[in-house]
């Protein structure tokens, strides 16, 4: 991945806020285990986050409108086992099929590996429209 202007996000002092900032295009690359995904930000500013190593991605509810409420990244936000069982269990569940449960020494270990960036989480709760997980390798924000 060509990361320049990028820059990882477990090494960025200050994330700028995405509070309301709305989805406007989403790129997936599976043969390169890529994602990408923009947003408009209220300031008018773009933000784009690349997710590589993409282990499990899943966006529900993508219409008209996607607007955050809060993004939660790791490292930046630190998952407790349980949200870490409960996210992992969501992002590799479909509408028609719920995923095995996570047990509590995979969740834990996961939560590990986020907080020391051998893995990383991102969750995208929305005011409306899209609700997105991505469970990946890391976390680029193009500068």
């Amino acid at each position: 991945m060509d990361t320049t202007n990028y820059a990882n996000v477990g090494e960025i002092n200050d994330v700028p806020s995405f509070h309301d900032a709305e989805i406007v295009r989403i790129e997936h690359f599976s043969d390169d285990r890529e994602l990408v995904v923009s947003f408009k930000r209220v300031s008018g500013e773009a933000g784009v986050f690349r997710f590589t190593g993409v282990i499990a991605q899943r966006i529900v509810d993508f219409s008209e409108q996607n607007v955050v409420s809060r993004l939660l990244i790791s490292p930046r936000y630190r998952f407790s086992s349980d949200e870490v069982r409960t996210w992992v269990q969501w992002v590799n569940s479909r509408d028609d099929a719920k995923a095995a449960p996570i047990d509590g020494e995979r969740a834990d270990q996961y939560a590990r590996d986020f907080v020391t960036g051998r893995g990383a989480l991102f969750i995208l709760e929305p005011s409306c429209g899209a609700e997105m997980a991505v469970l990946c390798e890391s976390i680029w924000l193009k500068s």
